[in-house]
């Protein structure tokens, strides 16, 4: 019996200095998943395209470059700039002064709204999900006389921003 009180004690001492020691800490953990901001031209005409034309599309006619579109993960619309190094007009690749169509300038057509020489035009679009349409650009008649040899070319960039 007497190594029964012994070994109670022992384990009612335990117990309460167990109780006495224990201790306790715990922590939130948040979960934060980040997806950037994106906007895409889409279609034919994305990524840098080169567009070799024949002196016939580029000879008073409107001639199709090929498409392009937008897609984007944000919300809201999406502005679009097209700019020309040129100034809308084909250059010659030797003679910088000489013009394919002298003075006058081509203009480019997109999505309804239309970009020239000497005016900052920006089509505003409500969503920057647009599926790929023609883009195209209506050249002025090519002036009579001799043509000199070699390449003629500008080139557009076009700048798809979302509002």
């Amino acid at each position: 019996m007497k190594f029964s009180t012994k070994l109670l004690t022992a384990a009612v001492l335990m117990a309460t200095s167990s109780i006495a020691l224990a201790a306790t800490d715990s922590t939130e953990i948040e979960i934060n998943v980040t997806k950037d901001a994106y906007v895409n031209l889409v279609g034919s005409l994305s990524g840098n395209v080169v567009s070799p034309l024949s002196e016939a599309e580029v000879d008073g006619a409107t001639t199709v470059l090929g498409t392009l579109g937008t897609e984007s993960n944000t919300v809201g619309g999406c502005d679009i700039d097209v700019t020309s190094i040129n100034d809308y007009k084909l250059q010659h690749d030797v003679d910088a002064a000489l013009f394919l169509h002298g003075a006058a300038n081509y203009v480019v057509n997109y999505g309804g709204a239309t970009f020239s020489s000497g005016a900052a035009g920006t089509l505003s679009q409500t969503t920057c999900n647009e599926s790929a349409s023609n883009l195209s650009i209506t050249s002025p008649a090519i002036p009579a006389g001799v043509v000199l040899a070699g390449t003629y070319s500008d080139t557009l960039t076009v700048t798809v921003t979302t509002q």
